[in-house]
């Protein structure tokens, strides 16, 4: 599921009442990397279960800095920078894609069926990637928090090549990186000529991620292009290594570092198929969900559980799929997260609603 961009909207005021066990504890859900470096294996670890350990009271709200991506250049720098950047690339970073997930077929569809496997490109390819979101938390003693993301996109160029044993290369180049909201644009305007590249195999399982961010790119940049490569590494398509045509129906469990819900089920679906083109329509749920959360106080005091009472992840799209491109070609995908955590000691809950889209267009 695509993460999204959060705006770091004004901090709760405080609203009284009696201090939680947690009321040190700075309430984030998560925050971006300042700079793209190896990812562990948890780099999908979902916000709300992050959140959960950490919302049960909010006295440090008032005082915590702004950590949004978007604030590590000013809008004034950002722009200067974008002005006059120096092209050049660092050294690509390793992250880690995670597991590989388990594939099974459901249906193999038509009569008219073949192995569907990635490929090189015959030629470069340009996508625009959009992503947008919002998220509330409710906190016990506290303001609701709302945090928005304005829809804010990449324009990338890819083409893809072989690798060894069947594998696909897939690398894009930022073009340009706009948003609606200028200060973002701004933010964000050093992020041109980043590179990102995926390996996979035949069936679409991303091996290795690797990002290369230019010199001069900043903190913001870095840390939004690292967050659009993971989203779209989430959404990408796996096929079964069977025979299928349309119609055909199959789907990807993946294990993931959340500590509710450690398994996602992606159920696919073969809509039509027209050559190297493949219209794939699927969904996501969280199946066995933990009745209970635990996880330790990052102000180093005791670990804290908390009763799961609600917990619900679904995610729905439907993508144009060039098997020989770096990117899907056109689509959709949409996610929401809701989740409601209790305190056994106090009976205070929280809340935490989050909503993202990612969108794919073909800008040739």
């Amino acid at each position: 599921m695509p993460p999204s961009i959060t705006d770091d909207a004004d901090e709760p005021e405080d609203a009284g009442g009696t201090p939680s066990r947690l009321d040190a504890v700075e309430p984030r859900s998560i925050s971006a990397p300042a700079r793209p470096r190896a990812v562990r294996r948890g780099r999908r670890l979902l916000a709300p279960a992050v959140a959960a350990a950490l919302l049960v009271g909010v006295a440090a709200c008032g005082d915590s800095e702004s950590q949004d991506p978007a604030a590590g250049a000013g809008s004034s720098a950002g722009a200067a920078a974008g002005a006059d950047q120096d092209q050049s690339l660092e050294a690509e970073v390793a992250v880690d894609p995670g597991l590989a997930p388990e594939i099974e077929l459901l249906d193999a569809g038509a009569d008219e069926r073949r192995v569907l496997t990635y490929g090189p490109s015959r030629e470069s390819a340009t996508v625009e990637v959009t992503q947008s979101g919002s998220a509330r938390t409710e906190v016990p003693g506290s303001q609701a928090r709302v945090d928005e993301t304005p829809a804010q996109t990449l324009t990338l160029e890819g083409r893809s090549e072989p690798d060894v044993d069947g594998a696909q290369r897939a690398s894009v180049t930022v073009q340009e990186f706009t948003s609606a909201d200028e200060l973002r644009a701004a933010q964000f305007s050093t992020a041109p000529g980043f590179t990102v590249t995926w390996t996979r195999g035949p069936d679409g399982i991303v091996r290795e991620l690797g990002l290369a961010a230019p010199v001069s790119a900043t903190d913001a940049a870095r840390a939004a292009v690292e967050i659009a490569a993971n989203a779209i590494t989430d959404v990408t398509v796996v096929f079964p290594t069977d025979e299928i045509g349309e119609g055909a129906r199959w789907t990807a469990t993946h294990q993931i570092d959340d500590a509710v819900a450690p398994t996602r089920v992606v159920t696919y679906e073969l809509v039509e198929l027209d050559g190297d083109v493949a219209t794939v329509r699927f969904a996501t749920s969280a199946p066995d969900t933990e009745d209970t959360l635990t996880a330790p106080a990052p102000d180093g005091g005791p670990g804290v559980t908390l009763d799961v009472e609600n917990y619900e992840i679904t995610g729905t799209g439907e993508l144009t799929v060039d098997l020989r491109a770096a990117l899907p070609v056109d689509g959709k995908t949409e996610s929401s997260t809701q989740a409601v955590y209790v305190d056994p000691d106090t009976g205070k809950r929280t809340t935490y609603d989050e909503d993202s889209v990612l969108e794919f267009s073909n800008a040739d």
